[in-house]
């Protein structure tokens, strides 16, 4: 596959939606009680919430509100998406395409980090000590290629995306070239084929540096500048004061999110960045958020690291979450879900 090089440009993330269209994203559930049709795309591996994210998307399509279309995974770990394949298969879908970043580029690095892979303190245990059928990360398809396959079979804007790690993948879904699954090239792909994408990551209103933006920055400027779709991010300010984690000592000793948290902090409670992201993409507002007003999470490419800047502005793609349900009373709802057994006894 053919990568483009990256730009630095906002042009078609500023021409598509006006406010009626950014008004349709408010409620991100499907009508008539159709699941929403969701992508999640991980950096599963350095933080356990990636683990608890899953699980609360198990939880909503054992309820018939998402259909798991594929999960990415945007880190770079041999065990990562083994234990993306686990988790699969303790909820009942070990049939679940799985695709593995290639080319994750390093404009910033955090330091306690070694080399460029990203250490994990539970995926290889976790891989090991529970059944699924993905040897190792760099075994799945590649991720772009897996989006491309996915997106052509579903009907137009009907994929709701949702990324709660690095963008390395979206940036090789948009520079991607016409095969077999599609006459588009990426961006055309996206833009007939995803409804919305929901993006863990970024600071609002004040903007700044964030873990998920940060890290491949070079991928995230392409990806959040040049989206053709409506975005809504949950930005880090969610999910830092929602504590989760810990009643998972009520679930199986063999549920692998259990074994996630346990190998991660000894089944305490742990922010729950990714769970918010999760649950916006599957059921909108409700009395959990409100959405900010419409504008531009502009992504600028500083010299070591991305920096996002918030711009208001009417009629343009971009929101983000704000809270309205106390802190306390949303992170019950999301545990309930995390704790919820298989659709199938194990």
């Amino acid at each position: 596959m053919k990568l483009l090089p990256p730009v630095n440009r906002i042009s078609r993330v500023l021409v598509l939606a006006g406010l009626a269209g950014l008004a349709g994203i408010a409620a991100a559930s499907a009508a008539a009680g159709e699941p929403v049709k969701v992508i999640l795309d991980t950096d599963i591996a350095e933080d356990v919430d990636d683990a608890g994210a899953m699980a609360l998307l198990h939880a909503l399509a054992n309820r018939g509100e998402a259909e798991i279309l594929g999960i990415m995974v945007s880190s770079r770990n041999e065990w990562s998406a083994p234990c993306v394949d686990a988790i699969n298969t303790w909820y009942g879908r070990p049939d679940i395409p799985v695709g593995y970043q290639r080319g994750l580029q390093f404009g910033y690095q955090n330091t306690k980090d070694p080399g460029r892979d990203t250490p994990s303190n539970y995926a290889e245990a976790v891989s090991k000590a529970c059944p699924h059928d993905l040897r190792k990360s760099s075994e799945a398809i590649e991720a772009a290629a897996l989006y491309r396959k996915i997106l052509a079979g579903q009907p137009d804007r009907s994929v709701t995306i949702v990324t709660v790690g690095f963008l390395t993948n979206l940036c090789n879904l948009l520079n991607s070239r016409p095969d077999n699954n599609s006459p588009l090239e990426g961006e055309a792909l996206v833009r007939q084929k995803v409804k919305q994408w929901v993006c863990m990551g970024g600071r609002f209103p004040q903007g700044g540096d964030e873990y998920n933006l940060m890290w491949d920055t070079i991928s995230s400027v392409r990806a959040v500048n040049d989206w053709p779709t409506p975005i809504v991010f949950s930005g880090g300010e969610i999910g830092e004061k929602i504590k989760v984690g810990a009643r998972l000592h009520e679930t199986p000793e063999n549920n692998p999110v259990r074994l996630c948290y346990q190998h991660y902090n000894g089944l305490t409670n742990r922010e729950s960045w990714d769970q918010t992201a999760v649950l916006y993409a599957v059921r909108g507002e409700r009395d959990y958020w409100t959405l900010s007003e419409p504008g531009l999470c502009l992504m600028h490419h500083r010299v070591i690291h991305g920096h996002s800047e918030w711009i208001p502005a009417a009629g343009r793609q971009h929101r983000f979450l704000i809270p309205k349900m106390p802190t306390a009373e949303l992170g019950k709802v999301i545990e309930d879900m995390m704790i919820e057994p298989p659709r199938t006894a194990k």
